[in-house]
């Protein structure tokens, strides 16, 4: 087991204050403090850690004494934070961190959680230490993500309901007072007629109805990630998509896997490839899908030659039940909605990219590439 450079007499942080009761009052704040608690030197060793810390990172205390604070943030970060470290203890100050900022620490079992830290610097009889103070803000981000959700939801499902519900709920309303003329001159023929229509109608709205469900439904997280390896990914699709002959899929993207939720990014893509073949207007296209990995995220573009998108039409294409031709309305205009909502409820993101091409669309995903505790269900 590592030496602690500061030495714990009868398992209080010794040193830490010069008085007895001054040490005493530290250890107390330092071991029930409702957050993590570390103390680290200006070399970025950590000379001492509260039981709540050990449970946020899931380290027994003797594992983490005489280790660098680095062990506790993903590697992509380490580079930048002895910077940041070596610059603090340069001008030191009490100072809050992780406020508008993406702070991450990496679990023992290299699961990442969002955090925030409060620094402060401490006298000890070792010479001057860092204070830090850290809490997990997990929940907190869990709850603005689910709001922001049920907002937007809210928006979406009081337009449908103002809108595409009302719309085949007033036709069958209509036909009921042409059955109820067609009954009084008796007219059977046309009763029946009226009756089928309003038969198809009902139908139609249960089918919105259902569509509604699949779509609310879309937002809830997949609680099991997996190795997702791009390549085998979009092979997949392509293979069980069942293209039209005339039009094929390139694609180029990295050999290098992540770790996330496969299937919900799977039916994101699998609905732009859908979407491109479905509303092209030629017998031949080509759809390209590019990714690449930009820090957290890994971006995935899916373009077409088909006919692209009007200006006029870009806010709206990815509304529920919304197409670009009233030719299609027939419970089409689902799948962008339902892709946007899987990609925006599993920490994505998803957006129709401008270009200033006369032909063809390009829509980006935006899909995390590391497991974190703010994204899980």
């Amino acid at each position: 087991m590592k030496q602690s450079p500061i030495t714990p007499a009868a398992g209080k942080p010794a040193g830490i204050m010069q008085s007895a009761a001054g040490e005493d009052a530290f250890h107390s704040v330092f071991e029930n403090a409702p957050y993590g608690m570390l103390m680290v030197d200006d070399q970025g060793v950590i000379a001492a850690a509260n039981d709540h810390l050990s449970s946020l990172f899931g380290y027994p205390r003797e594992e983490l004494i005489g280790e660098k604070i680095e062990k506790l943030l993903p590697a992509r970060y380490r580079t930048d934070h002895v910077q940041k470290r070596e610059g603090y203890a340069s001008d030191p100050s009490a100072r809050a961190m992780g406020r508008g900022r993406d702070l991450t620490g990496l679990r023992r079992d290299g699961v990442e959680f969002p955090l925030e830290i409060g620094l402060s610097r401490v006298e000890t009889s070792h010479g001057q230490m860092t204070c830090a103070a850290i809490i997990d803000i997990t929940e907190r981000q869990r709850f603005e993500l689910r709001l922001r959700e049920a907002n937007s939801q809210l928006e979406e499902f009081t337009y449908v309901a103002s809108h595409d519900l009302r719309s085949p709920i007033r036709g069958i309303s209509n036909l009921i007072e042409f059955v109820r003329e067609d009954m009084a001159e008796g007219q059977h023929d046309a009763m029946q007629k009226n009756l089928d229509r309003m038969d198809k109608r009902v139908h139609a709205v249960e089918r919105m109805i259902d569509d509604l469900l699949t779509y609310a439904r879309a937002g809830r997280r997949a609680v099991e990630v997996e190795e997702i390896n791009l390549k085998d990914l979009i092979s997949e699709i392509v293979s069980l998509e069942d293209l039209p002959v005339g039009f094929s899929v390139n694609f180029e993207v990295p050999d290098e896997s992540f770790v996330g939720a496969r299937t919900p990014l799977t039916t994101v893509i699998r609905n732009l490839i859908s979407n491109a073949v479905k509303h092209h207007d030629k017998e031949v296209g080509t759809i390209s899908v590019n990714a690449s990995y930009s820090g957290n995220t890994c971006l995935i573009e899916v373009s077409d030659d088909g006919p692209g998108i009007p200006d006029n039409a870009r806010e709206r294409v990815f509304r529920l039940f919304q197409t670009l031709k009233s030719s299609e309305r027939k419970g089409e205009g689902l799948g962008l909605a339902v892709a946007q909502r899987l990609a925006t409820g599993h920490g994505g993101h998803l957006e129709l990219v401008p270009h200033s091409a006369e032909r063809g669309a390009c829509f980006r995903v935006s899909w995390p590439r590391f497991t974190r505790t703010n994204l899980d269900a």
